[in-house]
């Protein structure tokens, strides 16, 4: 069972359109869906757990919906691309571009999305998987004379 389901687009695309770009074909639909998920996955997965995020058996009104609209605006994207890729509907640029400048954002931990935390190896119910480096030096000494 897929991530997205085909309610998902009703919002953001017209079937027939939806139809057009993927050449009717359920198969090149899902090559682009799991394209968007590993291009999410690479930003996602630094500080969320991603296996939660994107799992396909967990109910559509559990997924998070920033989630779905960023992914499906990806799909769509790599669709139209795949068709023309130097003519891109605007609105799908446009689109793309502010979904990957959210990834970024997130990825830097300028926002901070209601997605499941990492939890780090060893450490039950922890929600940090920040590694942190302390450094330091012995106290500085002049060997002048």
């Amino acid at each position: 069972m897929p991530f997205l389901t085909e309610n998902d687009y009703k919002v953001q695309i017209r079937q027939w359109i939806k139809n057009m770009i993927s050449s009717d074909d359920p198969a090149i639909l899902e090559l682009a869906e799991q394209s968007a998920q590993e291009e999410m996955e690479q930003y996602l997965s630094s500080r969320f757990d991603v296996a939660k995020i994107f799992n396909p058996d967990q109910a559509p009104e559990d997924r998070n919906q920033l989630v779905v609209m960023y992914m499906i605006d990806i799909a769509i994207y790599h669709l139209h691309a795949n068709i023309t890729p130097n003519d891109v509907p605007e609105v799908r640029q446009i689109r793309y571009d502010n979904a990957m400048r959210w990834l970024q954002k997130v990825n830097r931990s300028e926002l901070t999305p209601n997605l499941p935390k990492l939890v780090s190896e060893g450490e039950e119910g922890s929600t940090d998987n920040a590694l942190f480096f302390e450094g330091g030096s012995n106290e500085s000494y002049t060997t002048r004379y």
